[in-house]
């Protein structure tokens, strides 16, 4: 306003009066004031119309009223960049479209002689269509730019609701530690696995939360982690209910330096494949280590030279299994394999080959050893028959010792076949692979 008297005198602007201008930027103002306070009444669409056309005709009123109208065309743009800050890349195409009723009515008010100009009018007439085909342009440029970053900007918005929703119904758990392995985030999988809350956990040490175990796994790891590498261990946990958890952690190296720690509660898992591991290698009728137990066992020997086994047979079994049914049956083998593991001395192992067939080793090639245990097998079990059946129960027995190079199979079946040997010498006899079958006490 203090300018406008001066642009006046130089012909810059029309002799429009000073008090119209000022009563025309009020009108501007109360104008935009009253938009501002009904807009948030109104529907979104209704809002950005009135918005739209208050912004375009008040800048009508002004720029007419200098005679500047049709040169000042492209000054709508900051009404239409305004509406769209408000209501987004929708805005453009209303305010383009009052935009250009507002100049349309003002050239005709130029054109009727109603407003100033000073240009002539044909000549004004041409910048007015000229200069909006321009602003069109602009227009147009920023409402498709705006489109490109809300539709940017809502995809970014969707992942992040994506991971938080994964991350915090994860019952995995997401950390993230500093390079001084205080933790700076954590997932609210934390809270089952050591009974601490994530807000808790925060700014605390991996000690404080994980414990002595994982911060020292951690610090060795932490020089030797690459960008492109990660490392897996295994913790043992201890919540606030005292219980043992045990979680697998995989840890990557950021950057900057800080740690991603990702953690999962493997407690049941590894607790099913203990029982697991158990029932492939435990007979489920005796309780003792079946076949692929005991030949595990003959693989860790080595060379098996240092090692005897014992072919262990019921005779017998068939009879008491005939007639007093499988039930019974049964109840006689689990009595005969805890009578043997009872007979056997420290450091000789037993288990169940299959059917009423056992085996035990012995880590030593003493054949006048092997022949003492065997006989008190074969004893162990007669007098286990006289106690549980009517029926006679004994034992054939094959002994074998390894030789160097022989494979577990290869000593196991000369075992059966000094077995075989025994049985059909008797009941109640061993044989040692290579030699006789031998009678223990009591047997002819």
């Amino acid at each position: 306003m203090l300018a406008v008297p001066w642009l006046q005198h130089a012909h810059l602007i029309a002799d429009t009066p000073l008090w119209l201008l000022a009563v025309l930027l009020v009108a501007c103002s109360a104008s935009n004031a009253f938009v501002q306070m009904i807009e948030s009444r109104l529907s979104a669409a209704l809002g950005l119309q009135l918005r739209a056309a208050v912004a375009a005709l008040s800048t009508a009123w002004v720029v007419y009223a200098t005679g500047w109208g049709s040169i000042l065309v492209i000054g709508y743009g900051v009404g239409i960049a305004d509406a769209m800050r408000v209501h987004g890349s929708r805005a453009w195409k209303p305010c383009l479209m009052w935009s250009g009723i507002a100049i349309a009515a003002g050239e005709i008010t130029v054109a009727t002689g109603l407003a100033p100009t000073i240009l002539r009018p044909s000549v004004a007439h041409a910048v007015a269509g000229t200069t909006f085909l321009c602003l069109a342009l602009i227009a147009r440029t920023l409402g498709f730019a705006a489109s490109s970053a809300e539709t940017a900007t809502a995809q970014i918005e969707r992942d992040r609701s994506y991971f938080r929703d994964l991350v915090q119904h994860a019952a995995d758990v997401i950390a993230l530690v500093s390079p001084e392995f205080r933790i700076d985030y954590i997932s609210p999988g934390i809270e089952p696995l050591v009974g601490l809350a994530p807000p808790a956990c925060v700014g605390l040490t991996i000690r404080d939360v994980l414990g002595v175990d994982a911060a020292e796994d951690i610090a060795r790891a932490y020089d030797t982690l690459t960008l492109s590498d990660y490392v897996a261990c295994e913790w043992h946990l201890t919540n606030e209910f005292q219980e043992q958890r045990r979680a697998y952690a995989r840890l990557t190296r950021r950057h900057d330096g800080s740690l991603v720690l990702n953690l999962r509660d493997v407690t049941e898992q590894r607790a099913l494949e203990a029982r697991l591991e158990y029932r492939a290698s435990v007979d489920a009728l005796t309780g003792l280590p079946n076949r692929a137990a005991l030949m595990q066992l003959l693989s860790q020997c080595g060379a098996l030279d240092d090692t005897t086994v014992l072919f262990i047979d019921l005779d017998g079994f068939k009879e008491v299994n005939d007639a007093l049914g499988h039930e019974s049956g049964d109840g006689v083998l689990r009595d005969v394999a805890s009578r043997i593991a009872a007979d056997l001395p420290e450091g000789v192992s037993v288990g169940r080959l299959g059917g009423d067939e056992f085996l035990a080793i012995m880590p030593t090639a003493d054949e006048s050893a092997a022949l003492e245990v065997a006989r008190a097998i074969i004893s162990g079990i007669e007098c286990l028959g006289t106690t549980l059946t009517r029926f006679p129960l004994s034992a054939s027995i094959g002994i074998a010792s390894g030789i160097r190079s022989e494979s577990p199979e290869q000593l196991l079946h000369r075992a059966d076949q000094a077995m075989y040997r025994a049985k059909a010498s008797g009941p109640g006899r061993c044989d040692y692979a290579g030699g006789v079958a031998i009678p223990t006490a009591g047997h002819d």
